[in-house]
């Protein structure tokens, strides 16, 4: 949930329904939804025989962006307080860590999650999915973000980067008007391509998580 006092706007919308058959993890869940991300359902395989454990939620949510790095990026508001999970409903990838920020000033918000799995086989499988609906004029991510990353645009003016880290799954995203991704629960609206400006964001942003991981 949002943190106490955090604009209305932030409130998540609804979870688009899924297959009775289907074993999904809701990536983005909380979040991301609130920046009006495309709602982004990731099909996991079970965990194989022999599989280790998840970094524990704990450990994933000192992996997040911190406060202080948000507030010189410009983002100096809490949106959405740092949470863990230890129950996404996948046993492949079982814990989760979650926040958001936004800037009072200009309209706009970022946002930061990272997910466990308890193999590089089940993260993989995840970043597969993601790269396969990605558009294909999207921008490179940053080359130290390594192979696995890739770039995709949300519903509405929103914009986010995925990458692999061992067992975790890392995730950062920009919303550029958060009044306009909010007005309504629809995620097809068409996205600009990310602007030069924007796109610095974003990567300093995906950067600085990625070296809180270690």
């Amino acid at each position: 949930m949002p943190a106490a006092g955090a604009p209305n706007r932030w409130q998540p919308v609804r979870a688009r329904s899924r297959a009775r058959s289907e074993r999904t993890l809701k990536i983005n869940r909380t979040t991301l939804a609130a920046l009006a991300l495309a709602v982004l359902w990731v099909i996991v395989a079970p965990a194989p025989a022999g599989a280790g454990s998840a970094a524990s939620a704990k450990t994933l949510g000192k992996e997040l962006l911190s406060f202080s790095y948000a507030k010189k990026a410009g983002f100096t508001e809490v949106a959405e307080k740092a949470t863990t999970t230890t129950k996404t409903g996948v046993k492949s990838c079982p814990n989760g860590a979650q926040e958001a920020f936004q800037s009072p000033t200009n309209q706009t918000g970022v946002a930061a999650e990272v997910v466990g799995c308890t193999t590089t086989k089940a993260a993989a499988a995840v970043l597969k999915t993601v790269r396969s609906q990605a558009q294909a004029d999207s921008p490179k991510p940053p080359k130290q973000l390594g192979n696995s990353a890739i770039e995709v645009r949300g519903g509405g003016s929103t914009y986010a980067i995925y990458w692999q880290h061992g067992a975790t799954v890392e995730l950062v995203a920009l919303t550029t008007d958060v009044s306009a991704t909010s007005s309504s629960t629809s995620t097809t609206a068409a996205t600009p391509p990310i602007t030069a400006a924007q796109q610095k964001v974003l990567s300093a942003a995906a950067l600085a998580q990625n070296s809180a991981a270690g």
